[in-house]
């Protein structure tokens, strides 16, 4: 495990969960002091039958567990060490990519009481009414959902989106959007494990946040390693200097992508209506 943030990444899932370093220790048959120097990253030699089992515990698959980590900033844990109660939210945030610009523009944020208090009441787990202002219905667009799409790479891709886009929202800028997608996806590939990624851009000339989705005919490769191959991909474009809109929107998004029954619904979608339905569906269902 030398190399990610595995320990870190355990004590994550684990505080958001809600379970104890001494009751996840219990369940694992290791003593406290073991799993917390796991936590702590001073223990990195972790047989494979160890990491499906922590994975196990925790209700995520080792391909989750292990692609989660490897995307843990280093500001994440700091911002987190501050702000504990931010915990659940960020667990499903980090899971769309999330680098350092964010967490500094998020850490603005919460400088000022009220606009922290509107941020953490956004957490896809808590029912509120201002959560309400999140739903990925309210953003969502119909003619932005397609199936059955035939891509030969990234770069393809980003292009089917953008143009798509533009058909749509006018007054976006084309060359401007393509430009950021790639750019992010230069800071680090957006893709999240489980044939799933959200690449995200923001632009300076949009009204409020568009989300899309796509599922690919085929399986592209998406990032590095023969692992990263995607074939469910979200599309979040929002407006640039606005992290109190789209990280929640994120953070809705990776939730949905964390839960395996989702995934297994939206592939069976026979048309883009269906992709929309589906979403929405689930999205509302998981919030309550």
């Amino acid at each position: 495990m030398q190399g990610i943030a595995f320990g870190p990444t355990i004590r994550l899932l684990r505080q958001a969960k809600g379970i104890s370093l001494r009751e996840l220790a219990r369940q694992l048959g290791v003593s406290p002091a073991f799993l917390s120097q796991i936590e702590a990253g001073r223990q990195h030699k972790i047989p494979k039958a160890r990491i499906v089992q922590v994975a196990e515990m925790l209700g995520v698959s080792e391909g989750y567990l292990l692609g989660t980590a490897r995307q843990v900033h280093p500001e994440l844990i700091k911002f987190l060490s501050v702000t504990p109660e931010a915990s659940e939210f960020m667990v499903t945030a980090m899971k769309s990519g999330l680098v350092a610009q964010d967490f500094t523009q998020l850490r603005e944020i919460l400088d000022d009481k009220k606009q922290r208090a509107a941020l953490l009441k956004t957490r896809p787990t808590v029912k509120s009414k201002e959560n309400t202002l999140h739903s990925l219905e309210e953003h969502l667009d119909a003619s932005l959902c397609l199936t059955g799409v035939g891509v030969q790479n990234k770069d393809r891709l980003f292009q089917r989106f953008v143009k798509l886009l533009a058909k749509k929202h006018k007054n976006a800028s084309t060359d401007r959007i393509l430009e950021r997608l790639e750019k992010r996806e230069k800071q680090s590939p957006t893709s999240v494990g489980g044939g799933v990624a959200i690449p995200h851009a923001f632009v300076a000339d949009m009204d409020q946040p568009v989300i899309g989705a796509f599922l690919l005919s085929r399986a592209i490769q998406y990032g590095p390693t023969e692992a990263e191959r995607v074939k469910t991909v979200f599309f979040l474009v929002g407006r640039d200097g606005r992290p109190e809109d789209h990280l929640p929107i994120l953070a809705r998004i990776a939730r949905l992508c964390s839960t395996p029954e989702f995934l297994e619904t939206l592939s069976k979608a026979r048309s883009g209506r269906d992709v929309y339905k589906t979403i929405i569906n689930w999205d509302k269902r998981i919030s309550v």
